[in-house]
């Protein structure tokens, strides 16, 4: 029964909102009535909502590139921290310590992809235009 009015409810709003954007007729030119043509004859022109000084793809990476790099950098440092503490309180048991020595050897991997992001994404921007060329 619940799905029975679920799909009345469903059907109900399908053909409500479907008839009010086909009501709305030729794309705001209401000299053409209801079924005339839409009006061509104006222009839109798409603005960069992004700051002027990025006009392309890979501009856009670097930019975003950039950011994540202010706030990645504290949490590497925060890992290599806890990295450390887990290396004194392990206390000498083997478990702990290779826990530790797990925490710092990925601390620093993520260390590199992010301080090597630039380099990555330098590379990934040649072969593309390599491949376009």
């Amino acid at each position: 029964m619940k799905s029975i009015s679920y799909l009345i409810a469903g059907i109900y709003l399908h053909t409500a909102f479907a008839t009010q954007a086909l009501a709305q007729g030729s794309g705001g030119n209401p000299a053409a009535g209801a079924g005339g043509n839409p009006s061509f004859s104006k222009t839109t022109e798409l603005k960069n909502p992004l700051d002027k000084s990025i006009s392309s793809i890979p501009a856009f990476f670097q930019a975003v590139i950039d950011i994540l790099l202010v706030f990645a950098i504290p949490f590497v440092v925060f890992f290599i921290i806890w990295a450390g503490f887990l290396y004194v309180t392990a206390r000498g048991n083997p478990d702990k310590i290779k826990q530790a020595h797990n925490a710092l050897l990925y601390a620093l991997i993520g260390g590199l992809l992010i301080l090597g992001a630039n380099v990555l994404l330098d590379i990934i921007t040649n072969t593309v235009a390599e491949v376009t060329n």
